[in-house]
């Protein structure tokens, strides 16, 4: 049984109205209509998807962006429901890695259902799906229970992916990137831009000054990260045209 679930950025804006009567047209005409539920402020999203499943939703269809992804990320991976998007409004990356085209398209998609079973990272407990940068990291590593251990001593970035155009999310782990500027040369330094790459299951990041975190985009502080990976727990709807490696 399928659940549609409203952004508040879709039904409190008269701009998407013809978009969404055209999605909810072509789903009746695809026959994989389902129950209606509205997110809203005061409205708790987890609590509403669990009701939903108690009841015995198996497909949780998101019309709303990768924000509205976030808000109920912890209950799809819990509860083992499979995630569908209809994306509409900016901010919706997650759907162009999964190749869902945005608005009326998606439809076709969803009714195709090709399910694919992700990775989804951890990072204190908090659960991401794309992956988490710092742009300005000088704090240590340490991979895969501390069996290796990196500092870098030159201005580095850190990336850590698991969905992207470069990453495998179906693979069971994660990479750590890091790009570091080297001077090179006798003579004439000049500034090269080093990339390591690291794949791993388990990492920690240890700082002896707070330091901020982009998790999915969002912002963390601290000194002590645990970064980890939860393989193949989030089935999600892809499109044809996805763009992640596999």
């Amino acid at each position: 049984m399928y659940c549609y679930l409203y952004d508040e950025l879709i039904h409190d804006n008269k701009k998407y109205e013809k978009e969404v009567l055209r999605i909810e047209n072509r789903l009746t005409d695809l026959g994989i209509t389902g129950k209606t539920s509205r997110l809203a402020l005061f409205r708790n999203a987890e609590e509403m998807i669990r009701d939903e499943v108690d009841r015995g939703v198996s497909t949780v269809v998101i019309l709303g962006n990768d924000d509205t992804v976030k808000k109920i990320l912890n209950v799809l991976v819990e509860s083992d429901v499979v995630l569908g998007l209809i994306p509409i409004g900016p901010n919706n990356e997650l759907a162009k890695l999964l190749g869902v085209p945005e608005g009326l398209d998606a439809c076709d998609v969803l009714s195709a259902r090709r399910v694919e079973e992700i990775d989804v990272g951890t990072i204190n407990n908090r659960r991401f799906l794309t992956g988490v940068s710092i742009s300005d990291f000088k704090a240590e590593l340490m991979c895969n229970e501390g069996k290796y251990r990196i500092a870098p001593t030159t201005k580095s970035k850190l990336l850590i992916r698991n969905l992207d155009e470069y990453s495998d999310p179906c693979d069971g782990m994660l990479s750590a990137e890091m790009e570091s500027v080297v001077k090179k040369g006798v003579l004439f330094k000049r500034n090269i831009l080093k990339k390591s790459i690291l794949p791993f299951k388990s990492l920690a990041i240890r700082s002896d000054r707070p330091i901020t975190v982009l998790v999915d985009g969002d912002e963390m502080e601290g000194t002590r990260f645990d970064v980890g990976i939860e393989p193949n727990v989030l089935k999600v709807i892809t499109g044809k045209e996805r763009v992640f490696a596999s």
